[in-house]
């Protein structure tokens, strides 16, 4: 679904800050390019067509039209309070102050890359927390300045520092009633990770046919459901490797695979190496 986002009338950018669940927490895009920071709670983000786990301090860079949604992994009754803080801002008036101001010329490289959406990690990621923090106390230009200075400490991040999200750019969006559809196929889906999900089951869980379901996803992944679901499992595979002590072997189940080596070989091709390794090399967010 497209978001419409109501800007500050007072401001160039929209800084604030809201729970989970929330209205807006839902699968969405918006032509704002958006700077995000998870303050609280585990879980899966979806981005484009990727999907990865993120835990309390995941920041990221999402760039315009580009689909998104945070899902926390959360009893059914608990709410976290105050889960995302972000700001949105319009693209093209960044793109138009470049060709301006010499000293934003890097911006619309920063833009186009967005567009695949950005994570950063380290030193970038500490620092830029607090600046998106600062942003939301500061008025007038000073809101504007600190905006600008966030946007240049993200072009300066060090290659390790940040990374890519989504292998394709901007998937064409869907219209409002098949992201509703695909937002209730989804959270049908988290719900169920653990258990044999078939697309014949989300078909019927949404009283549509299972050919229509699957060009759902197609259009909203570009992986399809089969693909997704890997994607899914995996991402939740890493939250649990992050966040638990426990055993990969009960890691592999819990998150819906049937055998440790399917789910090896499955974790390898979507992370690049071992769920042990994994767990090893990449601390805790």
């Amino acid at each position: 679904m497209r978001e419409l986002v109501l800007m500050d009338s007072a401001s160039a950018l929209r800084w604030f800050q809201h729970d989970y669940p929330h209205p807006l927490a839902r699968w969405h895009h918006h032509p704002e390019i958006e700077i995000h920071l998870i303050t609280d709670s585990s879980g899966t983000a979806q981005i484009g067509g990727a999907a990865r786990a993120f835990a309390p301090g995941a920041f990221y860079l999402i760039g315009s039209g580009l689909p998104h949604n945070w899902v926390s992994s959360i009893a059914p009754e608990e709410a976290v309070p105050g889960r995302d803080m972000l700001i949105q801002v319009d693209p093209g008036l960044l793109t138009e102050l470049s060709g301006l101001v010499p000293d934003l010329v890097r911006v619309p490289k920063l833009l186009e890359t967005s567009r695949h959406g950005i994570e950063y990690f380290g030193a970038t990621r500490e620092r830029a927390a607090t600046l998106l923090e600062e942003i939301g106390r500061a008025r007038g230009i000073r809101r504007f300045t600190g905006m600008l200075d966030l946007l240049d400490l993200l072009m300066d991040a060090p290659p390790e520092e940040r990374e890519v999200i989504s292998e394709t750019a901007v998937i064409t969006p869907l219209e409002k009633d098949d992201s509703d559809r695909f937002d209730q196929a989804m959270s049908f889906v988290h719900e169920r990770l653990d258990d044999s999900l078939r697309l014949a089951d989300v078909a019927d869980a949404l009283d549509m046919s299972p050919a229509h379901v699957s060009r759902l996803f197609s259009r909203a992944t570009g992986a399809g459901f089969a693909r997704t679901l890997i994607r899914l499992r995996v991402s939740e595979a890493c939250r649990l490797l992050l966040m638990t002590d426990h055993p990969v072997a009960d890691i592999c189940y819990s998150a819906g695979f049937t055998n440790l080596s399917n789910f090896n070989r499955r974790f390898r091709e979507e992370t690049g190496t071992t769920p042990r390794a994994y767990r090893s090399s990449r601390p805790a967010q």
